[in-house]
């Protein structure tokens, strides 16, 4: 029989069920092949190759989270070590009535209070050079700065055997924070288009003299009222800005410096709120956490200088600062009390034996007087007998030490 290519023939067709049936066994025979050569293959391979069970993963991330808290810790010891190092030197250059003194955190801190830095020196007015000469001897004399809400916190951080001291500026004044402007009233710009501060202003003189001695620290508050502190209207918002960038606060000094006993309640919560308001304006989503008293007046109740609101605008001073003539106690003594701090005036007129230098010289007789630090931060170091006067509720986990 010739095959269907030569006879011409149409190829006869294969039965439908043949074809499904060649093609299923083809599919079950490959199927058991692959099956032989996977399982094959898993036996093959060693042991140690098939990674770490669930349990030995387990060890493993134990292992290295341990060997990454030893790490940490060691480099905490390390900085510490360091920073003790770095510091090692410095009672050396303290005055000789404290460099050999015990640490003692439960003394007195100076909050000192200024007012405008200008021309000619008066009651409340403390020229240029006068306040530079402040900032050298406050240095000189082992004093380093802190902030307002440093003091809050408890969170101290300078060097050993010196002494913090906080830096306060009522009413906002040009003195405090001015730009220079040529005699047209326009504003002199370096050459880079930015304004140029007046090497006279507290904010030049601070930054001059901390670019000089870094260790002094760069911090301060100040208490302004609207609607044109430091008197550059056009210059508000930035002023406002730069000096919470450049590590600053600001704090309440009553919208328009009203005298808050002379006050009635709605009167003083407008102050106090409409001030805490204009100032989210400036600087969205900030706290407002300090208020200094203007002319050391109390309102009625005095509950108003703490909390109050003005048109869904809360405030909430954490701290409440006085017309005072002494040093502050330890925010870590129990007799600290944060909504009466009394503060010392940067003066030396009409101070009756109490302003800045009355004081820096008390301190030279009295120096046991004097906050002492440690230098640990995390630490409150107090002589022996003191430390039944230590408060109870200590901020985090500070611990108490005793000073040798």
């Amino acid at each position: 029989m010739k095959p269907y290519w030569k006879t011409g023939c149409p190829k006869k067709p294969r039965e439908r069920g043949y074809t499904v049936f060649n093609f299923t066994y083809l599919l079950i025979v490959t199927f058991i092949l692959f099956s032989l050569v996977f399982l094959f293959s898993c036996e093959s391979i060693p042991e140690d190759e098939t990674g770490p069970t669930k349990k030995e993963g387990k060890e493993i991330n134990e292992e290295e989270e341990e060997e990454a808290e030893e790490d940490e810790n060691d480099k905490k010891e390390k900085e510490k070590e360091d920073k003790q190092e770095l510091y090692q030197d410095y009672k050396k250059k303290l005055p000789e009535e404290i460099r050999d003194l015990p640490a003692n955190e439960l003394g007195e801190i100076m909050i000192l209070m200024y007012h405008e830095i200008g021309e000619p020196e008066a009651e409340w007015v403390r020229t240029p050079d006068n306040f530079r000469r402040d900032l050298e001897v406050l240095y000189e004399e082992g004093y380093r700065l802190i902030s307002m809400n440093d003091m809050l916190d408890g969170n101290i951080d300078v060097p050993p055997g010196t002494t913090p001291v906080v830096l306060t500026f009522d009413d906002g004044t040009e003195g405090q924070f001015r730009y220079q402007e040529d005699q047209d009233g326009e504003l002199i710009k370096d050459e880079d288009g930015e304004p140029v501060l007046d090497p006279d202003c507290a904010m030049a003189i601070l930054k001059d003299f901390h670019e000089e001695h870094p260790d002094f620290g760069l911090e301060g508050s100040f208490y302004i009222f609207y609607e044109n502190p430091f008197r550059q209207r056009e210059l508000v918002e930035r002023k406002l800005n730069e000096l919470v960038e450049w590590g600053f606060e600001v704090g309440n000094h009553a919208y328009s410096h009203r005298n808050l006993s002379r006050l009635s309640e709605e009167e003083v919560q407008k102050e106090l709120g409409k001030h805490v308001k204009r100032t989210r304006e400036y600087l969205p989503g900030y706290e407002v956490r300090s208020l200094a008293l203007p002319f050391g007046a109390w309102p009625s109740p005095e509950s108003l200088a703490v909390s109050g609101s003005y048109e869904g605008m809360e405030y909430q001073h954490e701290a409440i600062l006085e017309v005072g003539w002494y040093p502050a106690n330890s925010p870590f003594h129990q007799d600290f009390d944060p909504l009466s701090l009394p503060r010392v005036r940067a003066s030396e007129m009409k101070v009756d034996g109490t302003g800045i230098h009355d004081r820096i010289e008390q301190y030279r007789n009295h120096p046991e007087r004097r906050y002492i630090s440690d230098g640990n931060p995390d630490t409150i170091a107090v002589p022996e007998d003191k430390k039944e006067q230590v408060k109870e509720d200590l901020p985090g986990d500070m611990e108490v030490v005793v000073s040798d």
